[in-house]
């Protein structure tokens, strides 16, 4: 039986196969940590490397212990003491070490008041048991999902519904995790609303600070992205009733079973005249939260309108200074771009520079050259002239030549 993995790894590993080369990386841990030390980082990174190949930010001891890496039927028996050591340098976690969303901070308390009264906790063994969290692609993964919300989001925050949170995030178990980091790193702040019934999100800061405290907007918010998944779930179902009546009407038509037909053509009409309804629901929908957007960028840029307003005051200045100086800045904006356009509309080849002013000014860089560094040698700029002059005087006679050449080939018919 070989590895699932085991041509990703050999990609990896070139000498994956070697049979020396495996029998000593196979073997247990034993004598000081320098006589294992290497071995230790070889296996700490091809096991995250396999666990961000196949997507994974919870990975399973069991298949990494023995199926992951089975070479001939043969497992390392070093991984145990791998995965020990991974777990103390603080590179994989336990489930239970991140806590789920709604008790992160409470059960954090707990941990903490639990340590410092001594209360006992699990072996260390039975920790690297069951399943483990990769900590460094928990932190790609929260990168990849930030990055992807801040594309659809103009503000410096997101609220998201739970399930939207849990496609990004890979799973149930996987969304988890992520929310739990996002939390500790107070990135993230859960939402809850249970009246009629138990709707759940997550509010995430998409710039590197700290979210802002959940209000009520937040959660009206969360409402609305609630019912939008909704109203898209429920568009799915529709198309798929359209297609089914489609084909069913279809069939029956070929069969020449009118009443069937008619039947199912009914019913699709009747799905459609639904699907209308539910995307015109959406729309208002969207239309909502985009007026929501944009309330909240015109109230930023009205609370940094006066931010300045007051900053001014506080500083005695007056409103004919600030006058001034903005239209110092339009002058200094219009003359440089005057000279960019300038400087794009007329080559430094078409400007009209005569040889003996270009010579004067040589001479005088050379003389001033020549006091800084006397043993510096400089070439003369007559000859400089004369010399790109008689080059691009060969150049021209030899495209002419060549000319003459081609022309003297071609054979011309009477017409």
């Amino acid at each position: 039986m070989d590895s699932p993995v085991g041509d990703f790894i050999r990609t990896q590993i070139p000498d994956w196969d070697d049979d020396v080369i495996a029998t000593a990386r196979f073997k247990a841990f034993s004598g000081q940590r320098s006589d294992w030390e290497a071995r230790f980082q070889f296996w700490r990174d091809l096991i995250i490397k396999v666990a961000e190949h196949l997507g994974c930010i919870i990975i399973d001891t069991e298949e990494v212990k023995n199926k992951w890496f089975v070479r001939g039927g043969l497992t390392p028996l070093c991984l145990n003491d791998v995965l020990l050591d991974m777990y103390r340098c603080g590179d994989l976690l336990n489930m239970t070490d991140l806590a789920h969303p709604p008790t992160s901070h409470f059960q954090w308390l707990f941990k903490q008041v639990a340590s410092f009264m001594g209360i006992s906790t699990p072996p260390i063994q039975d920790m690297v048991e069951g399943k483990l969290i990769v900590v460094s692609l928990v932190q790609e993964r929260a990168a990849q999902i930030v990055n992807s919300l801040a594309q659809n989001n103009w503000s410096s925050y997101c609220v998201i519904t739970r399930g939207r949170f849990e496609s990004l995030c890979g799973g149930s178990e996987e969304a988890d995790v992520v929310m739990s980091y996002f939390i500790n790193c107070r990135r993230a702040q859960y939402l809850r609303i249970d009246k009629d019934e138990l709707i759940e999100g997550v509010k995430i800061s998409l710039l590197p600070v700290p979210v802002t405290n959940v209000s009520q907007l937040d959660y009206n918010m969360l409402h609305l992205h609630c019912t939008l998944d909704r109203l898209q779930k429920q568009l799915e179902v529709i198309d798929r009733r359209c297609e089914k009546s489609k084909s069913l009407a279809l069939i029956a038509n070929k069969a020449r079973d009118k009443q069937t037909a008619l039947r199912h053509v009914r019913y699709l009409k009747i799905a459609l005249d639904g699907k209308a309804k539910c995307t015109g629901f959406m729309d208002k929908v969207e239309e909502v939260l985009g007026m929501i957007s944009d309330a909240e960028s015109t109230k930023k840029v009205s609370e940094a309108i006066q931010l300045g307003a007051r900053l001014i005051k506080e500083h005695g200045i007056g409103v004919e200074e600030v006058h001034a100086c903005l239209q110092d800045l339009d002058e200094t904006i219009a003359s440089q771009k005057q000279i960019e356009d300038s400087l794009e509309a007329k080559s430094l080849s078409s400007v009209d520079i005569e040889d003996e002013d270009l010579e004067e000014e040589f001479a005088r860089l050379e003389i001033e050259l020549e006091e800084k560094h006397p043993s510096v040698q400089i070439p003369n700029l007559q000859e400089t002239l004369t010399v790109s002059n008689a080059v691009k005087q060969t150049e021209s006679q030899e495209a002419a030549e060549s000319l003459c050449q081609n022309l003297s080939k071609l054979e011309l018919e009477p017409a």
